[in-house]
């Protein structure tokens, strides 16, 4: 504590408050950088740095600290999403079923996902359901049925984003991640994708993918001749790839489904599958592990399930204004921080930090941070430091923007104190930003 003491005094010494601010990270053109930093010791409440810690900044994938604690707070950790499948209408003669096969959709962004493998299986499920009561053919067809509005990407994000794994936006009904494989060379597209269109055209400034918000056409910019060059992209109508597979595992198991609809609403159902997501806990650790822009967005839309995406960062604020942390110069407009309009103080982020590091679910909560040099984002960050594992970031990055947020952790993991570094607008390669924040920790911290 001592030499951190003489480290911060010394460092005032030096430098105004309201000059340049190179004694802080030291990177190339900081006196023209945006810089905040608010870094408390949670065990003495002293606060060892403040910097800028009001300035309104871009946070990027840092915003996902307050979406996870945001629901973390108001859902609980255990809570999961569950998606039933009925049959609605009548059941006819000889395995006949009057009437539609229903998915009852709940925004799960889980579903059939990369990331959560061993609950894979959700059209298997059905086709088991459907032998289990004898069905071989449904006269009528699939319905896909959901509450949520505002569906597919956030109207701020920037369009070269959408096309790319990260920009796939939140749909009623998600699906694999919401992506699929293209082979641009080729035209082929697995699995497939009903509706998407393929373009390539060829360049010679490289690969790029363009797709507009709400279009059916994917514009492919590319170098690569390979006939086999696959890569992912994400798609316009998820449900679209998911009745193109369910079809044909009804048709591989001997059982026909229509194309038009036989029942309404009023209907009477039965029940042949009920899928559950991963539990909430374990969703918002592997968003912020490895920053999942979908997964962010399916949990900030769970505070509002049937309202609009105002709704839900509506209580967001709520919660955080009854907890006294102010949100009143926030601009929040996602969940995941993909959108550059989001602006977010260092002196906010670390109030939500701290309020959870005093909470009930403090342990949880601080287990959702990846540690430096050892998990996701932070598996490079202090990696040969003695702070390696001692220290459980987010980290957040778009284009000249750089941020971190989280704990500093004692042996047990749990948090001694609350680190905020948000950078934006800086002109210097960003390792020069990441090595200057990993100098001004081990500073305070060795």
């Amino acid at each position: 504590m001592k030499r951190t003491i003489l480290y911060l005094f010394a460092l005032f010494l030096v430098m105004p408050l309201a000059a340049a601010s190179e004694a802080i990270l030291g990177i190339d053109g900081e006196e023209s950088t945006s810089v905040g930093i608010y870094i408390k010791d949670l065990r003495t409440d002293s606060v060892l740095l403040d910097f800028n810690s009001q300035l309104a900044l871009t946070p990027a994938s840092v915003m996902k600290c307050v979406t996870s604690a945001s629901v973390l707070s108001l859902q609980g950790g255990e809570r999961r999403f569950s998606t039933r499948v009925s049959l609605r209408g009548a059941a006819g003669s000889r395995g006949v079923w009057s009437g539609d096969l229903v998915v009852h959709a709940v925004a799960d962004p889980t579903l059939e996902s990369e990331n959560f493998r061993s609950r894979r299986g959700f059209c298997d499920s059905i086709v088991a359901g459907l032998r289990r009561r004898g069905i071989s053919r449904i006269d009528g067809s699939l319905a896909v049925e959901h509450s949520l509005r505002q569906q597919g990407p956030v109207m701020q994000w920037e369009c070269e984003d959408i096309a790319w794994p990260y920009g796939a936006g939140l749909y009623g009904f998600n699906w694999r991640d919401n992506c699929v494989t293209v082979y641009p060379n080729t035209g082929r597209i697995s699995p497939a994708a009903p509706g998407l269109e393929m373009k390539t055209e060829r360049s010679t400034a490289g690969n790029d993918f363009v797709r507009g918000v709400g279009s059916d056409l994917l514009m492919v910019y590319s170098r690569n001749t390979r006939r086999d060059w696959a890569v992912k992209t994400t798609v316009p109508d998820p449900t679209a790839v998911f009745e193109a597979e369910l079809r044909e595992k009804l048709q591989d198991a001997g059982i026909s489904l229509g194309t038009q609809r036989r029942s309404d609403a009023e209907a009477s159902e039965t029940d042949i599958y009920t899928h559950t997501s991963p539990t909430y806990a374990e969703i918002l650790k592997s968003l912020m592990v490895r920053s999942d822009n979908l997964f962010a967005e399916g949990m900030l839309r769970s505070l509002a399930p049937a309202g609009l995406r105002k709704d839900a960062i509506s209580r967001e604020k709520e919660l955080w204004a009854t907890r006294g942390v102010n949100p009143r110069y926030t601009i929040i407009n996602d969940g995941s921080g993909l959108t550059r309009a989001n602006r977010l103080s260092a002196r906010f982020i670390a109030g939500v930090l701290e309020w959870m590091a005093s909470s009930p679910s403090a342990r949880t909560y601080c287990g959702f941070f990846p540690r430096a040099g050892r998990e996701g984002t932070m598996r490079g960050f202090l990696s040969k430091s003695p702070l390696k594992g001692r220290v459980a970031l987010k980290t957040g990055s778009v284009s000249s923007v750089q941020a971190y947020a989280g704990y500093c952790i004692d042996d047990d993991g749990m948090p001694t104190h609350v680190v905020v570094v948000l950078v934006n607008g800086f002109f210097c390669p960003r390792s020069q930003v990441r090595k200057g924040t990993e100098q001004l920790l081990e500073q305070l911290f060795l």
